[in-house]
């Protein structure tokens, strides 16, 4: 029961970090949308987990435009 207890949490912990990551795209589209620059936000899922794409932060360097907030394989 434990290990299906520990799996159980993996999943939640996934399926959160999915979420999460839906709001902050959306939460920066809106908020460039109301800044006339279009939805360009996006989330990457892939082997190094969940990166949060900004091409509108170009300017500030690959760090700001590429946001691990999850780092786990997907």
């Amino acid at each position: 029961m434990i290990g299906g207890s520990r799996r159980h949490a993996e999943e939640a912990r996934i399926t959160c970090a999915i979420v999460d990551a839906a709001a902050r795209v959306r939460d920066l589209n809106f908020k460039y949308m109301q800044e006339g620059k279009g939805a360009t936000v996006t989330a990457r899922f892939d082997q190094d987990g969940i990166t949060i794409c900004d091409p509108n932060r170009a300017s500030e360097g690959a760090d700001k435009v590429f946001q691990c907030i999850y780092d786990k394989a997907i």
